[in-house]
């Protein structure tokens, strides 16, 4: 069961610690009265909870309150400008007897289910899907099935939105999905109650996206020079270390901050420094596989920056300090985290090295 909350074109407001720790306070110590309730007076009593410390997101509820199986569905209906705070409620929810918590809505039980708006009626049967590789993410060509009057396009490309956030769940449509269009229908389209299992094929075939770690007897690296945008001919090329095997992990759900390591250099002593202490959390945030290393650059040699896709923000930034403290104690190191769900900083550069790789291939069909 499940609450609608009317949408938000504001961006959140930072979440804070404090602000979870009082919802979970205020959601336990009523739990019992809670469980109480039938599944629709649960879900609206918790949404009142929430919104009044985490406005943005809300509850619903898969099971029976107070039965075995029950599960808590933190969502934030698509927004993935909602979505650091919905992973920051779910990471610190107290042990809940009875309840599992997750963040975001799971695929829809079903394959053709369908919505009714205003007497109009549309089912995933009616919607058709092709698809294409988009740069490391996926783009979508949808066209119906049937023909749609004119005065009612917009509504039906409304709802086909909201079916295929059902259809695919909340974290795939909103991450791992690029550019959507409305079209003719393309020859290889599919109607989207049997697109999910075309999805997860092209993701795990096509993309390579297995989501496990790169085993070190596989692991690829990619060694470039590259100059900013605005830099003259002569000026000193960046030296760009890629990892290009942490693609399988791309928008893995748990890996969605960026964090940065940056120290300036200025000899060979201090590049060894900075380079031990980089090397140092690379190794031990892989060994604990709670993050993993997405590239490294020599900035003009005045600066060499490792960028990570971590788990847990705050555990990264402290054995990132503390190992920067062992490693490089002479040098100012910088550090910086970014929320980066969908992986864009990794495949901005991804898709850029491999364009070549994608034309040589075009051309050879």
């Amino acid at each position: 069961m499940h609450a609608e909350l009317p949408e938000d074109d504001h961006p959140p407001a930072p979440l804070s610690a404090a602000q979870v720790t009082a919802f979970w306070n205020d959601f336990s110590g009523q739990l019992t009265a809670l469980a109480a309730l039938d599944g629709r007076a649960f879900v609206e009593a918790a949404n009142a909870l929430l919104q009044r410390h985490v406005p943005g997101l809300s509850l619903e509820l898969e099971g029976t309150p107070g039965q075995d199986g029950a599960r808590l569905v933190v969502t934030a209906h698509g927004n993935i400008e909602h979505f650091e705070a919905a992973q920051a409620v779910v990471r610190q929810a107290p042990p809940l007897a009875g309840y599992a918590v997750q963040a975001f809505r799971s695929r829809a039980a079903g394959s053709n289910f369908a919505m009714r708006l205003q007497d109009f009626e549309l089912s995933c049967d009616d919607v058709l899907v092709a698809h294409y590789d988009a740069g490391g993410i996926i783009g979508l060509a949808l066209s119906f099935a049937q023909a749609v009057p004119p005065q009612l396009q917009e509504q039906a490309r409304h709802m086909a939105f909201i079916l295929l956030d059902h259809a695919l769940g909340e974290w795939d449509f909103a991450v791992r999905v690029g550019p959507v269009e409305f079209g003719d229908a393309e020859a290889d389209a599919v109607p989207l109650s049997q697109f999910p299992a075309v999805f997860d094929a092209f993701q795990r075939e096509v993309l390579g996206r297995t989501y496990d770690f790169p085993q070190e007897e596989q692991d690829r690296w990619i060694s470039l020079e590259v100059r900013p945008r605005d830099a003259d001919e002569d000026d000193v090329p960046d030296l760009l270390t890629f990892h290009d095997s942490a693609h399988a992990l791309a928008t893995r759900a748990d890996l969605c901050y960026l964090m940065t390591l940056r120290f300036p250099v200025d000899s060979q002593e201090s590049l060894d420094c900075a380079r031990a202490a980089q090397d140092a959390l690379d190794a031990q945030l892989l060994a604990q596989q709670r993050g993993v290393q997405a590239f490294t650059r020599m900035e003009g040699m005045q600066s060499r920056v490792a960028a990570f896709y971590v788990d847990d923000p705050d555990v990264a930034a402290a054995l990132a300090r503390q190992l920067a403290a062992e490693h490089a104690p002479g040098l100012d190191a910088a550090l910086a985290l970014e929320y980066d769900p969908s992986w864009r900083e990794y495949l901005g550069m991804y898709s850029a090295i491999h364009r070549q790789d994608r034309h040589a291939a075009e051309d050879a069909a």
